[in-house]
């Protein structure tokens, strides 16, 4: 009798946890803080290189889609030469980062974003790369659906993804003059 009474008990139990998982990723996606910058990372920047220098520079840097800790997996989808001088790179995140500006109590949450970089020669000697966030969102935790997978919850874009992107370019380009990246204060 006493087994039969404790297998209902963790019958119920498990029910509550399952049928209390949805309620729980809500609360948290409806919970989750967003911490500030000082002050933005910029999201466009002027190089001190011909645009055949940058394009091979975002080759280098972003063609491998070996893991990094801080980036997860990175892939350029191609380079698109328009009628303009312009050109166009879109780089999809595959994988996740850990966010510094949005957290869950202490943990940072797991960020995915796509960019676009578009390049433009200023003069012979120097390109400009502006990067746009297409979609960002972070992933609040499994959902119990009928699909399954996970819950994400569409944010606004942090302006430091962005300046890391170009950071990497410079490394790659020896840039030596470009700002400190801005990471919140704790």
């Amino acid at each position: 009798m006493k087994l039969r009474k404790r297998n209902w008990l963790l019958l119920l139990i498990f029910f509550l946890l399952v049928s209390a998982w949805p309620g729980f990723t809500l609360l948290k996606g409806l919970t989750f803080s967003k911490r500030t910058l000082e002050r933005p990372n910029p999201t466009s920047y002027v190089f001190s290189a011909p645009i055949d220098r940058v394009r091979s520079a975002i080759d280098a840097q972003f063609s491998s889609i070996v893991p990094e800790k801080q980036w997860g997996f990175w892939m350029p989808t191609g380079l698109d030469v328009h009628g303009s001088n312009e050109t166009e790179y879109e780089l999809m995140q595959h994988g996740f980062a850990e966010s510094d500006v949005y957290h869950w109590g202490p943990a940072k949450l797991p960020y995915w974003a796509d960019f676009n970089l578009f390049l433009a020669p200023v003069s012979d000697s120097t390109t400009q790369v502006n990067v746009q966030t297409l979609r960002s969102m972070v992933r609040i935790g499994p959902t119990f659906a009928a699909h399954g997978g996970n819950y994400f919850e569409p944010v606004p874009p942090t302006s430091i993804e962005e300046y890391r992107i170009l950071l990497k370019i410079g490394s790659a380009l020896g840039e030596r003059a470009m700002p400190p990246l801005s990471l919140p204060q704790h």
